[in-house]
């Protein structure tokens, strides 16, 4: 069992470094290109705007946003 707890401990602290250094790398980045893209949700998807670079969720399309989205 110490050592699946290692292992675990260890996966959580190499994921808290990843979401650290994606962050870092969200903060800095300036966001010129958005895209409109569903995302992941507490249980289902949602349309949001994206930065192309980071990936970082932006804000939600207005609703003419959303109908040319769901036209393509």
């Amino acid at each position: 069992m110490d050592a699946k707890k290692r292992k675990v401990d260890q996966l959580l602290s190499d994921k808290w470094k990843i979401e650290k250094e994606l962050e870092q790398i969200q903060a800095e980045c300036k966001h010129s290109k958005q895209v409109i893209k569903q995302v992941a949700d507490e249980s289902s998807f949602t349309l949001r705007h994206v930065c192309e670079s980071c990936g970082k969720s932006l804000g939600y399309p207005s609703s003419k946003e959303t109908q040319n989205y769901l036209e393509k």
